[in-house]
């Protein structure tokens, strides 16, 4: 469906309509009456057991619970039945990446009819890639396998692309819903947030004076991608407070924002792709982000695989939106990684986003259905698992800045404490643990 956008007066028509139905008598009970105040924030520390298993201990209960460990995967090229399995379609044509690869390569790549495209270094992650086009005669199957087969110790995969994980429109509800509140200007002073999106207009009302750093690594032979979706996530994050009650202000407006924007336009569609979001990952670690919030979604490789471990190996938490490509589309990358925090979309209602991802990668469950959101040309609602996952970043953030540890199991397992279970008993592939709320003690 196509994006709609309101005038202000009328949007705030439609918003007065809205919560006056969502408050009323009619409202289903499992919404309303169920939820209550979220918690104010009981931090834990880490213990270990006799066995050296990490456990979580609650300082405010003094209960103990805990952690379930999940492995970091290797960054491998991919084996003959992962080739087998790749879309064209998500990829860009032609092209693959090649990972900190020998000198002595350069000469038998020409020979072979490959021909290097960029050289980009890394400095943050010390690593090198080359992004290079196959012989025409070959395909991007065709190309791995060959490289694969002369240069077996060799990082090689594919230029996977990314989509922006929004979806369609319709009418408001409040951020109360998580229990997160008004915030003053200066929640979240003194953190560093990063995200990785489309481009962000600083100029937008909602950003205007707010500590926001945007740079892009699109092609520069290409144009950077709309900046409606990279705005509304920015503004959701550290967007100016309202100062009224819709409060649709940031979730932590007195932070720090380093924004990367990565889509470009391809044959007249947003698309992003791994060679930029390493270029951006880079960047952020650069400027020494605690958290990264990517609503964006792709498939998944070894070379992603690459970038995502570097990240988590410098202690910075990655969340992701769990993608909207429908209950029975494959995982959604970089979401997929299991050291990623994944998230889901919920409406008013506590049901699933109906084109949300499903799976046993999906974590938790945030507001992500018709939204109110700032864009360059005023407040647009909008759904989509991308606006979910600032909530959950949010959340990551506080606790960092309180000093808790950065491993993202550790953070799961903190998150689970507020997290209100949702579809079936426990964990499940739709809502994960279930909706977070949890209520900031800002400075």
């Amino acid at each position: 469906m196509t994006d709609r956008s309101y005038g202000r007066s009328a949007l705030f028509a439609v918003l007065a309509i809205a919560f006056a139905a969502m408050f009323s008598s009619a409202q289903p009970v499992s919404a309303q009456e169920t939820l209550g105040d979220a918690p104010s924030p009981s931090w834990r520390i880490l213990k270990r057991d006799a066995q050296g298993r990490p456990i979580l201990l609650d300082k405010g209960t003094g209960k103990e619970f805990e952690v379930e460990q999940t492995e970091t995967p290797d960054a491998t090229t991919p084996d003959e039945t992962q080739i087998k399995k790749i879309d064209p379609g998500s990829l860009m044509r032609g092209q693959l990446l090649l990972v900190n690869p020998p000198r002595n390569i350069r000469s038998q790549l020409e020979k072979d009819g490959f021909s290097i495209l960029e050289e980009i270094r890394l400095f943050s992650m010390d690593a090198e890639v080359w992004r290079v086009s196959i012989p025409p005669t070959m395909s991007e199957k065709g190309a791995l396998r060959k490289l694969k087969k002369d240069f077996p110790d060799l990082l090689v995969d594919t230029n996977q692309t990314f989509d922006l994980s929004a979806g369609n429109v319709g009418a408001d509800f409040s951020r109360g819903f998580v229990g997160w509140g008004p915030v003053s200007p200066s929640c979240g002073a003194g953190m560093r947030i990063g995200m990785i999106d489309g481009a962000v207009d600083k100029k937008t009302a909602s950003l205007r004076k707010q500590r926001v750093n945007y740079e892009g690594f699109n092609a520069k032979d290409r144009k950077p991608a709309g900046e409606a979706h990279g705005t509304a996530v920015a503004a959701m994050l550290v967007g100016r407070p309202e100062g009224d009650e819709k409060n649709i202000g940031g979730l932590l407006p007195g932070a720090t924002l380093y924004s990367a924007g990565i889509f470009e336009i391809r044959g007249g569609k947003e698309v992003g792709n791994l060679g930029n979001m390493m270029k951006a990952a880079d960047w952020l670690l650069k400027n020494r982000v605690s958290v990264v919030n990517m609503s964006i979604a792709g498939g998944g490789n070894g070379v992603m695989t690459f970038v995502l471990n570097k990240m988590l190996e410098e202690g910075v938490v990655v969340v992701a939106a769990a993608g909207n490509n429908g209950p029975r589309a494959e995982p959604a990358w970089p979401a997929a990684h299991p050291k990623v925090i994944a998230v889901t979309a919920i409406d008013n209602q506590l049901k699933i986003y109906e084109q949300a991802n499903r799976g046993d990668y999906v974590d938790f469950a945030a507001p992500g259905v018709n939204l109110v959101t700032h864009v360059p040309s005023g407040l647009k609602l909008q759904s989509g698992t991308s606006f979910a996952s600032p909530f959950i970043t949010a959340m990551v953030a506080i606790h960092l800045d309180a000093g808790f540890p950065s491993d993202p199991d550790q953070l799961r397992g903190s998150l689970r404490r507020y997290t209100k279970d949702l579809g079936q008993t426990g964990k499940d592939d739709a809502f994960g643990w279930g909706l977070v709320r949890l209520k900031p003690s800002c400075r």
